[in-house]
């Protein structure tokens, strides 16, 4: 929930630079400590009870201690939503008071210490089976002296503390399958944006049911509380933030990032979000959908597509500042190189970057360049963000801004195109010279200069850009290129990496051969053994030009557990054939995985019935 105006954001940066101004100056910087206690845990609830769910305890007891770190991580990351909006959590609260709020985002996790209470133990936690264990995160932020007094009074003083509350999930996977968009956090961002991939971008466990302010795709009746509750089990914690005495050589231990430019903004791209955010994915498009009009798709249909992050991080000392776009006298929207999109409802920016795979062109719409994530963690990289809104929009020195994988056109249309060798995914930040990676030029009056590019709009109207010196080779970082390939299909058929598990899962599941079409609307009924361990038999749509299509639980038209040496017997209502040429096509296709991911998959015999 990021609901402000221009108004604070110019509010906010004045209380930043007013106490800059009056903090002492016997400090380098100040130093906050960051803890938080919490359980993290496997859940077995979808395991049917028995031996199967006694198995799957039975490992995830024996996992090693990085298994439980990495889990615990997790958890951890569903935190920073918040932490970085966090002024937006508390609606009028900017003030020259004690009680002002902003941003105090975790810290790069290169710096991150987390430490496992005992050993895991089976345990019911709300009435949930889960596997869990106790943990304690730790780690610092180091900023100016100044900043941590602006976002919290509380803090301004060595010794003050602050406890900010969160409920989280005990197991963090499978977020999205188990509690649907209850925890969603949506608002600025175009329909359709998360998937079961990305949920730790959106996590918001303040969203309460029916709350439009966090929903746009889909309006939960359950809060995320609630939603915990039941399907989950909450964790209730704090972090805990306390200002520190400065120490020069915790501040060098806990230090991140460095300047490349020291006379104005450098643009790099932060590749980790493409190395290790990118997913192969499958979308249905109509002719009248905004993705084809705005040419990030080739055609309508069943595409597949290479979704990733781009992430864009300020490694200069200066902003790149664009301010109100929906201000008229804006000389950015003046330039035309924002237009407003009456099919996505916000501003574009065609500028911000070029995608490529294997020959196939992706082009980045930027729609909102926002300060989301604090790269640097370094004295002079302030806390207070001055843009953190689509109405009010740029990148500050040592902050970031990230496109997450799953926003509609943050991907490269790859179908038709063989990925089972690698290639290069690309990512070209800032190709056209539209944002100022060094010094603007101004006229004698102290404004902006922009003048004509070879570029047009939508309209045919000419776009200017802003005169910029561009120090030498301030491009140098701004090409990100990563190594990625796929035997084909979607993440739902490639392996399960992360510990996820039970029928709900959206990995390790392989395509059974199809079954004959049906008319669509028709119910058809399965009845399905398998000789081997237990199996999930997922029904999920087909396409004419695709073939199967692997879904996740959300998209499925049948999710049922075949137990070994037992018959599944189901119905379904046969979905229709999206792209087929003949009206009224139907059918489906079949994929199966084993319940655990440590079993072998086996075969699903299937008749109809």
């Amino acid at each position: 929930m990021r609901h402000t105006s221009c108004g604070l954001e110019v509010l906010f940066l004045s209380l930043s630079l007013a106490a800059a101004g009056s903090a002492s100056a016997a400090d380098a910087g100040a130093l906050v400590r960051m803890e938080m206690a919490s359980t993290v845990g496997v859940l077995l609830d979808e395991i049917p009870a028995g031996p199967l769910r006694d198995q799957a305890a039975a490992e995830a007891l024996a996992q090693p201690q990085d298994f439980w770190r990495d889990r615990a991580s997790r958890q951890v990351r569903l935190t920073n939503y918040r932490l970085v909006f966090r002024q937006f959590f508390y609606p009028g609260s900017w003030s020259a008071n004690p009680n002002g709020k902003g941003p105090l985002p975790l810290p790069p996790r290169d710096v991150w210490e987390i430490a496992l209470a005992g050993t895991p133990v089976r345990r019911s936690l709300a009435g949930h089976d889960v596997v869990a264990a106790d943990f304690a995160f730790r780690s610092h932020i180091l900023t100016d002296p100044a900043s941590p007094g602006v976002v919290e009074g509380r803090l301004g003083a060595v010794g003050g503390t602050w406890d900010e509350p969160f409920t989280l999930p005990v197991d963090p996977e499978l977020l999205l399958e188990r509690t649907g968009y209850a925890c969603m956090d949506e608002d600025e961002y175009p329909p359709g944006s998360v998937f079961e991939e990305n949920t730790s971008y959106f996590y918001d466990d303040t969203c309460g049911g029916q709350n439009r302010r966090c929903h746009i795709t889909s309006f939960p009746k359950e809060s995320c509380s609630e939603a915990l509750t039941r399907n989950v089990g909450p964790v209730r914690t704090s972090m805990r933030f306390t200002r520190v005495p400065w120490d020069a050589a915790l501040a060098a231990h806990v230090r991140v990032g460095t300047i490349t430019n020291p006379t104005g903004a450098d643009l790099a791209v932060a590749t980790g979000g493409m190395q290790e955010e990118r997913r192969f994915i499958y979308r249905f498009f109509t002719p009248g959908s905004c993705e084809l009009n705005e040419g990030v798709i080739a055609a309508p249909g069943w595409r597949r597509l290479l979704t990733f992050s781009a992430v864009a991080r300020n490694d200069g000392t200066q902003p790149v500042h664009i301010g109100d776009v929906s201000d008229p006298a804006n000389p950015w929207v003046l330039s035309g190189a924002f237009e407003f999109s009456p099919c996505h409802h916000h501003f574009h920016f065609s500028h911000y970057g070029t995608f490529g795979f294997a020959g196939a062109p992706g082009s980045k719409r930027a729609f909102c360049l926002e300060d989301t994530n604090r790269f640097h963690n370094d004295e002079t990289t302030p806390l207070t963000a001055a843009h953190q809104t689509c109405a009010f929009q740029g990148i500050g020195a040592g902050w970031g801004d990230e496109y997450q994988f799953g926003i509609p056109g943050q991907w490269v249309d790859i179908t038709g195109i063989d990925t089972s060798t690698p290639h290069d995914l690309t990512f070209r930040l800032n190709p056209d010279l539209f944002l100022c990676e060094g010094v603007p030029v101004l006229d004698r009056a102290g404004n902006l200069i922009f003048e004509p590019s070879p570029f047009t709009d939508a309209q045919g109207k000419p776009v200017s850009r802003i005169r910029c010196d561009f120090p030498a080779r301030w491009d140098a970082n701004n090409l990100g290129t990563v190594s990625t390939s796929s035997p084909g299909g979607s993440f739902v058929t490639e392996a399960c990496t992360r510990g996820q598990t039970g029928p709900l899962r959206s990995c390790g599941f392989g395509l059974v051969p199809e079954l004959a079409l049906a008319p669509a609307g028709a119910t058809a009924g399965l009845r399905c053994a398998t000789s081997g361990p237990s199996q999930v038999l997922r029904v999920c749509e087909r396409s004419e030009a695709l073939g199967g299509i692997p879904c996740t639980v959300a998209e499925a038209v049948a999710n049922v557990v075949v137990a070994a040496g037992q018959t599944a017997a189901f119905r379904f209502v046969v979905p229709p054939v999206r792209d087929a040429a003949t009206a009224g096509a139907g059918g489906y296709a079949l994929y199966r995985a084993p319940v655990l991911p440590s079993q072998a998959a086996a075969p699903v015999t299937c008749t109809a019935w």
